[in-house]
């Protein structure tokens, strides 16, 4: 009798012991859901992005609903402890201010989040932004409606932080069309330092000519003088805005074009007039901000 009490306690030890190993088995697996990125998985199950990617033998991030992912390692029936990350986990803040140098796959990196998550929470459909621009990086996250942006200027000159959220009356508007038309005429136009014809133009003489020529009755300044006392920032850049950048030639505020919209701007460079892009790694990290004049109503 006490013999087959014993056999039976290890018969329902047995079966408590395969019990719970099914249960181990079942918990190493996950199902993606519809909104999940691995990132979301990893913090989710306190384990590395690096070591989900490892396991699943994932060469990219990319993942898709109902797909199955290991998310422990089972070795000879035991789980092998997720490898601790590196660096401490980034914790979850609600949005980010976009600053001089920024890209979405620099911020993705350093919130630990897809890069087509940010554009998914933010409705962006390209990769452009633009500094002082506020991103979710949380799908939960809220954005206060703010009337004022700080950009993230550098140099010193021009601390002002009025932004406009609002775009050109249809006046205004007529004018930005004209200086662009002109403007694109002058590409190939040749440097001339000084210059403010279209028998050579610098940088802010082609400021003055266009803009003179499209409507609108500025002055001639430096664009260290258009940035600082004339203009005020934009938060949404259309085509005819102003673009500053700083510390090329010298240090500060150094160069400006206008916005052309698609990350494209025209300017004259030290070839002449041109078209560049502002995501091109020698503008973008020296972009200071989008601008507009204030006379432009």
């Amino acid at each position: 009798m006490q013999k087959s009490k014993k056999w039976r306690i290890l018969a329902l030890s047995t079966i408590a012991t395969s019990f719970f190993a099914i249960q181990t088995a079942e918990a190493a697996t996950y199902t993606v859901q519809k909104g999940d990125t691995l990132s979301k998985i990893a913090q989710n199950h306190q384990v590395t992005i690096q070591d989900i990617k490892k396991w699943n033998n994932l060469s990219h991030d990319t993942i898709y609903v109902a797909q199955k992912l290991e998310i422990t390692k089972q070795t000879n029936g035991e789980t092998v402890k997720p490898s601790k990350p590196s660096t401490p986990a980034q914790p979850t803040i609600a949005a980010h201010t976009v600053m001089k140098g920024d890209t979405l796959s620099k911020i993705a990196k350093q919130y630990n989040v897809a890069l087509n998550d940010i554009k998914m929470w933010n409705g962006l459909e390209k990769d452009t932004i633009y500094i002082g621009q506020v991103l979710k990086i949380s799908p939960v996250a809220v954005i206060p409606d703010e009337d004022t942006i700080h950009n993230n200027v550098t140099s010193g000159a021009g601390t002002s932080t009025t932004v406009t959220t609002k775009d050109p009356t249809a006046s205004g508007q007529a004018i930005y069309k004209k200086t662009v038309e002109i403007a694109n005429k002058l590409v190939g136009t040749p440097y001339l330092y000084g210059g403010n014809t279209p028998d050579g133009l610098d940088c802010s003489g082609f400021i003055f000519y266009t803009f003179n020529q499209g409507g609108l009755k500025i002055g001639r300044d430096s664009s260290e003088g258009y940035y600082s006392s004339s203009t005020t920032n934009v938060k949404n850049p259309i085509a005819g805005d102003l673009v500053f950048f700083e510390n090329t030639y010298k240090e500060g505020i150094s160069h400006m074009g206008i916005y052309l919209g698609n990350n494209k701007f025209v300017h004259a460079g030290t070839e002449g007039v041109e078209i560049s892009d502002v995501t091109y790694s020698y503008w973008s990290s020296r972009l200071v901000a989008y601008k507009r004049f204030d006379l432009m109503k």
